[in-house]
């Protein structure tokens, strides 16, 4: 696997903004996004939860002439099956929750939104995906060759690109507009400020009297000091109240960036030890994904992205959770073949309370694991998996087990998997 950084793809900027568009759409109901693979459609799936309590969600999507471009495009590829690129743009996004057709909820901020774009590499590639025709869950090259189910062949460019995950990070509310205002506001207000100061001291000490031998000398340092020195002064203060902006945009962040970081640097560097690619980006996309199926998932009996003790949901109260930009590193240990990171994800939900919708912080704290020597599989999915036994194929969000043999599927052997997961 390898990792690169560009910036301004334009044709992930296009396929963004589709993407952007489909999932809108969704919001109103209407049909899946195209461009999803059947695992993100599953996650999606879960998320009706919303309809269960007659709550309807829309998004809206909007972004400025400085923000028409994927900014961030991270570029993974496998063993050389697939290339995924988690691409990042900012938009300014609007969620309007209704009870029974009656606003209760809006809210608007600017956010940087990440979206892992899958391409097939290696036509031979192991690999499933769903019939755009039939909707039948299909081996790549049985679609490529034929649909088995309903004899339609496609080409590369109809099943890929696909959108494999994604997921929000909050930024700088008002974006690059916004910040650009404040620099020059605290700039021009401060050299204000500081000129009026300067006029008013040394119009006190007599020094901008025509009678004094220097006033000429004292009224251009008042105008230099002012304007020069207020301008550095207040740029000065904007970079540190922009750093503090993000650094500490809420209260609790004073006490969760420093946990933030060492996750960030720290992660890495213990997950290459064996995975020398490692992708900070992508494992926080699966983390954040592996989250929301076990929030939204109502039985964990037949769940294979969950392989912990039985428990049943307590989450069902939750009706959506956004990603808060800060997760905390507890633990992380190599037992034999698998690696274990234990790590909390702080968020924001809402949940579903007596007829109206409140807003709530929440910490998960969740053990994944995974097999150290399983090659990264862009291509894989839980709805198609191989028996290691006997090497039958099922739908391993359906059953735990193989149906043919018996034998118990674990996840973890293919994928990152949940070990345990609870509140904080």
């Amino acid at each position: 696997m390898n990792i690169n950084l560009q910036y301004d793809n334009e044709k992930n900027t296009e396929i963004v903004d589709t993407f952007v568009k489909q999932y809108v759409k969704w919001h109103k109901r209407e049909k899946y996004p195209a461009m999803t693979s059947i695992d993100v459609d599953n996650v999606l799936d879960l998320q009706r939860r919303l309809e269960k309590y007659n709550i309807r969600k829309e998004m809206e999507f909007a972004s400025d002439k400085t923000h028409k471009r994927a900014l961030k495009n991270f570029t993974i590829i496998d063993k050389g099956d697939y290339q995924s690129d988690v691409s990042c743009k900012d938009y300014k996004i609007t969620e309007t929750y209704f009870v029974n057709n009656i606003q209760k909820i809006k809210t608007t901020r600017w956010q940087n939104f990440y979206v892992t774009i899958t391409r097939l590499i290696n036509h031979n590639a192991k690999g499933v995906a769903e019939c755009p025709n039939c909707g039948a869950v299909s081996e790549v090259t049985d679609l490529l060759n034929g649909c088995k189910n309903c004899g339609t062949r496609f080409i590369v460019e109809d099943l890929y690109p696909i959108i494999t995950n994604f997921y929000t990070i909050n930024t700088i509310a008002g974006g690059e507009d916004f910040v650009k205002k404040t620099q020059y506001a605290a700039m021009a207000g401060n050299s204000l400020f500081l000129t009026t100061f300067m006029f008013l001291l040394n119009g006190l000490l007599g020094t901008l009297s025509p009678s004094h031998e220097d006033f000429l000398f004292y009224w251009v340092e008042c105008f230099m000091v002012g304007i020069v020195g207020g301008s550095v002064c207040g740029l000065l203060l904007w970079i540190t109240g922009m750093i503090l902006y993000q650094l500490f945009g809420s209260v609790r962040g004073v006490f969760l960036f420093s946990s933030n970081v060492k996750a960030k640097s720290n992660l890495p560097k213990l997950m290459r030890q064996f995975d020398r690619n490692f992708s900070y980006e992508y494992f926080l996309g699966k983390i954040y994904n592996l989250m929301k199926l076990m929030i939204f998932s109502d039985d964990y009996t037949n769940l294979a992205v969950y392989d912990g003790r039985p428990m049943q949901n307590q989450f069902k109260d939750i009706i959506d959770v956004n990603y808060d930009s800060t997760v905390k590193l507890n633990s992380f240990n190599i037992k034999g073949a698998y690696c274990y990171v234990d790590i909390t994800v702080y968020t924001k939900v809402l949940k579903f309370n007596c007829g109206n919708i409140v807003k709530e912080n929440e910490d998960f704290r969740m053990v994944v694991c995974k097999n150290i020597y399983a090659t990264t599989n862009a291509g894989f999915s839980v709805k198609k998996v191989s028996c290691k036994s006997c090497g039958g194929s099922f739908d391993a969000t359906r059953e735990h087990n193989c149906p043919y043999c018996g034998t118990p599927y674990h996840l973890g052997n293919d994928d990152w998997v949940v070990i345990d997961f609870r509140k904080e």
